[in-house]
């Protein structure tokens, strides 16, 4: 018995030991920068379909799409210059979504960062689906010429282009006005062997690759004449094939720039040009939505804009958009966009909201999508915010640049 009473007394010793170094850990509670955004967007949208088979339709709706909140917080670490942060979004999907939810969670990330350095996990904007917001009310306005379609997902979701998770990673080299990023994404993904399903979500793993580099002067900054924002993208999707035979990987390549075409910032002149190569893997046809992620393609699209700024506050924007793309594996399967756009600000974050978009399919890709050409005209009212409390950590731009902005278009990776 005296090894067992020994051994308890051991092992009593060491519990109590623990406990008195753990009561020595002096942890203070340091409340936390918090930011809070949010932007509520409402337009009546009114539009006229014709149908490749023949015949029209007329629909109108009231769209609360793309509404959100935005709640960050950050600390300083154990130095004065690194950082760590938490950002938690919600965003509200299109109301013909086949999400199963009325709200998505669009940002969840946390990490940390430096001067010139960050790390984030989580989920956000996919880093290289896109390079440039180009000034239209929603960022998924003309999702098909701006973004790297998901190539795992079937399902009519718009966020699946957009958001998905990543481990990511950002070097920024002030003194050169370069921005470098990599990091390893996880797209949504649906069940792609039964085109017939209804696309529901089979899960997120780590399917992809994501490379980036840009040269980025920020815009409060950068007044005069001349190229603003240069960047180029590599995106990479590990894909497992139609018939669920094996793996493949589709890569797209992007470049983008924003050009001054001006030096007056109170009436500023602007080029933003983005184009989008996607080799593509072989598809049997461009009638899922799938299938046209997947298949070869280039995109470009090209806006023309003009703000007006008095005592550098801007009071409206007019914008001119225009896409072409181009499916290469199939005769004639190509659309065509022409979009105007018109913001005018009534108060700080308060804009009035307006935009033409003209959709035109060609071909194989009229036969594919069942639509021939679309007119829709929008119009409403947009509400942001950005509000920060216990203000002590360096900020590098508002939270709500997160959210996408017609009076804030141009580079969507750039500097500190």
């Amino acid at each position: 018995m005296k090894p067992l009473r020994a051994l308890a007394a051991f092992g009593a010793t060491l519990v109590l030991s623990s406990g008195w170094a753990w009561s020595l850990e002096i942890d203070p509670s340091v409340l936390p920068e918090i930011n809070l955004g949010g932007r509520a967007v409402v337009t009546g949208n009114f539009a006229s379909q014709d149908f490749e088979a023949g015949g029209s339709d007329e629909r109108s709706k009231l769209d609360i799409s793309d509404s959100s909140l935005i709640v960050g917080f950050s600390k300083y670490l154990f130095t004065d210059v690194d950082y760590g942060f938490g950002v938690i979004g919600i965003t509200v999907p299109d109301d013909d979504s086949d999400l199963e939810d009325d709200i998505f969670l669009h940002q969840l990330q946390v990490g940390i960062g430096g001067r010139n350095t960050e790390l984030m996990l989580g989920r956000s904007q996919l880093p290289t689906s896109t390079l440039i917001r180009f000034p239209t009310i929603r960022d998924d306005d003309l999702l098909d010429f701006t973004h790297v379609g998901n190539g795992f997902s079937n399902r009519e979701v718009e966020e699946d282009a957009i958001f998905g998770g990543q481990i990511r990673g950002t070097l920024y080299v002030p003194d050169a006005s370069l921005f470098a990023l990599a990091a390893l994404t996880a797209r949504t993904e649906t069940d792609v062997t039964d085109l017939a399903s209804t696309g529901k979500k089979t899960g997120s793993d780590l399917n992809g690759l994501s490379l980036a580099l840009a040269y980025d002067v920020p815009q409060e900054i950068k007044f005069d004449r001349g190229l603003r924002y240069a960047g180029i993208g590599l995106d990479l999707q590990r894909l497992d094939e139609l018939s669920g035979s094996g793996t493949e990987e589709m890569a797209a390549l992007l470049a983008g720039l924003s050009y001054n075409l001006s030096d007056n910032p109170e009436r500023a002149w602007a080029l933003d040009l983005q184009t989008i190569y996607n080799f593509g893997v072989s598809v049997p046809s461009l009638d899922e939505i799938v299938t046209r992620a997947r298949a070869e393609s280039v995109a470009v699209i090209a806006a023309l804009r003009y703000a007006s700024r008095p005592y550098l506050q801007s009071r409206w924007q007019a914008a001119l958009t225009v896409g072409f793309k181009d499916y290469r594996d199939f005769d004639d399967a190509s659309a065509f966009t022409l979009t105007p756009s018109f913001t005018y600000r009534v108060g700080s974050g308060v804009d009035l909201l307006a935009q033409y978009r003209f959709l035109d399919n060609d071909g194989g890709l009229a036969a594919g999508t069942g639509l021939d050409s679309s007119h829709t005209v929008f119009f409403g009212l947009a509400f942001a915010f950005d509000a920060t409390f216990n203000e002590s950590v360096g900020r590098r731009g508002s939270i709500i640049d997160l959210e996408h902005d017609m009076l804030n278009p141009g580079p969507t990776l750039g500097g500190h």
